[in-house]
């Protein structure tokens, strides 16, 4: 918490230098206790610190916010908004609607600080960004189903395929994914990527810098595939409670 708010601190505190006025800013979370944070602890101490600005926070809803983005950005932007790392990050730079913090990140030890985080926002060696939130993304079990048929947490690829043929045998599907939307789909492939062809050649896929059809991807399918056989008749399922044992 004390990095979150002294990191969310920094990047506002680069407008009340030379701001006077109302701070425009952008909350998408779907978090409440997010939205709670922002008015009830970040807001008022700003504004104790700044008493020239006044802050403005406008709440989004999340996937409604992911296309009204791409309108107000070009049109009538606010001041900080909250945007995804990455990619979709580099889209709004190429396109001249991010500025360049790097400065922020100079002056504040972020470098190090944020190393881990540092290569997401960075484009063409700049910061354009700065981190203030990051969750995990992983396998939730029954330890039930597992005690049940002797099964452990895996340590290799070769433990997890013996998860899977086991379940499979029971009668239990080992996955289940929820893609109510296509993001968190998405996102698998992008951690299957990246394991099975490594961070340099994801990159380059991402940036264009190589093809779908590369040599590469032909071994990330195949893979997948065999993934797929192991899991069920399709790697995406629906959840159906008490069917599915692995959730990631």
């Amino acid at each position: 918490m004390k990095i979150f708010l002294s990191v969310l601190s920094i990047m506002m505190l680069s407008f009340s230098i030379t701001f006077a006025g109302t701070l425009k800013v952008t909350n998408n979370s779907s978090n409440v206790d997010n939205h709670k944070l922002w008015k009830e602890t970040i807001i008022p101490t700003f504004e104790k610190e700044n008493p020239d600005i006044k802050v403005e926070m406008t709440i989004y809803d999340h996937e409604a916010y992911k296309t009204q983005i791409r309108n107000f950005l070009p049109a009538e932007p606010p001041d900080v908004v909250n945007w995804f790392s990455g990619n979709r990050m580099k889209f709004f730079v190429n396109q001249g609607l991010f500025e360049d913090v790097s400065d922020v990140w100079d002056q504040n030890n972020l470098h190090n600080e944020l190393a881990a985080a540092r290569s997401t926002m960075t484009v063409d060696g700049k910061q354009w960004g700065v981190p203030t939130t990051y969750y995990q993304w992983g396998f939730y079990y029954r330890k039930d189903i597992f005690a049940k048929y002797g099964l452990g947490e895996p340590r290799s690829m070769a433990d997890l395929m013996n998860i899977f043929e086991t379940l499979k045998k029971n009668g239990v599907t080992p996955i289940a994914i929820g893609t109510k939307y296509l993001w968190t789909a998405a996102g698998w492939f992008d951690f299957l990527n990246l394991r099975i062809n490594g961070y340099d050649f994801h990159m380059a896929l991402m940036d264009g810098e190589i093809s779908y059809e590369d040599q590469g991807w032909i071994v990330y399918l195949m893979s997948g595939v065999k993934l797929q056989k192991a899991v069920t008749t399709s790697i995406i399922t629906h959840l159906i409670p008490g069917k599915k044992v692995w959730l990631p």
